[in-house]
């Protein structure tokens, strides 16, 4: 799954005009389409060499602007380059330490992709297994929250599957929408007028009070509304 969506995204981007790698992208509104790119294959090269996040860098974030700062006098068909001489180590690693680690950073590319084609109004990434390994990586840090929180359970209904998230008991609050958009809203690339306009039963208020407030950082919902 993270070769098919690393093969996608190289594809995107290869097919860019100069304008459109300077795009600004609203998901990551600090970063353009090429910071982006960047961050991705700089994160791929960064776990290859074990390069982490230093201690007090909470979020990794200042760990992830210096992989785009490190790459910014690159041409974009080098840092593609690169990218496809990280892949192999870093895809092994993935099936190595198995599904909960590989769902995550497959979960982390899909998004950033469609961020990138989201900011530039090409159609969706939508490829369902894809989806369906993102939803899972991004519903399984619902829980956490949820249970974390002692929120209660939240009916989860992405297409056609449903899951019980925050426990096994009567659910709080229900939700329901397309995986696609379920995956979106969850992974915090909805603001919060586009998760309350899902269909929604029970607690609502509740439950997006406490993603707002699970939500932080670098990974907050956006303010304005991103239309895909």
């Amino acid at each position: 799954m993270y070769q098919r969506t690393r093969l996608a995204m190289a594809a995107t981007v290869a097919e860019l005009a100069d304008d459109e790698l300077q795009a600004l992208v609203p998901a990551t509104p600090e970063w353009r389409v090429r910071d982006v790119l960047a961050h991705v294959v700089g994160l791929a090269a960064d776990l290859n060499a074990q390069r982490f996040p230093a201690a007090d860098d909470a979020g990794g974030s200042a760990w992830a602007a210096q992989q785009v700062v490190a790459r910014r006098d690159l041409a974009v068909a080098a840092i593609v380059a690169e990218w496809v001489r990280e892949a192999p180590v870093f895809e092994a690693g993935l099936r190595l330490f198995g599904y909960e680690e590989g769902s995550h950073f497959v979960a982390d590319l899909h998004a950033h992709h469609q961020d990138v084609r989201g900011a530039l109004g090409l159609s969706r990434d939508d490829d369902p297994l894809t989806v369906a390994v993102a939803l899972d990586h991004y519903l399984g840090f619902l829980d956490q929250l949820l249970l974390a929180a002692q929120w209660g359970t939240l009916e989860v209904v992405a297409g056609n599957e449903a899951r019980l998230v925050g426990g096994a008991g009567v659910p709080r609050a229900g939700v329901s929408g397309s995986a696609f958009d379920v995956l979106r809203s969850f992974s915090a690339r909805r603001s919060a007028a586009q998760i309350r306009a899902l269909e929604w039963h029970g607690d609502a208020d509740g439950a997006l009070e406490l993603l707002q407030l699970g939500f932080t950082g670098g990974y907050s919902l956006p303010a304005a509304d991103l239309i895909e």
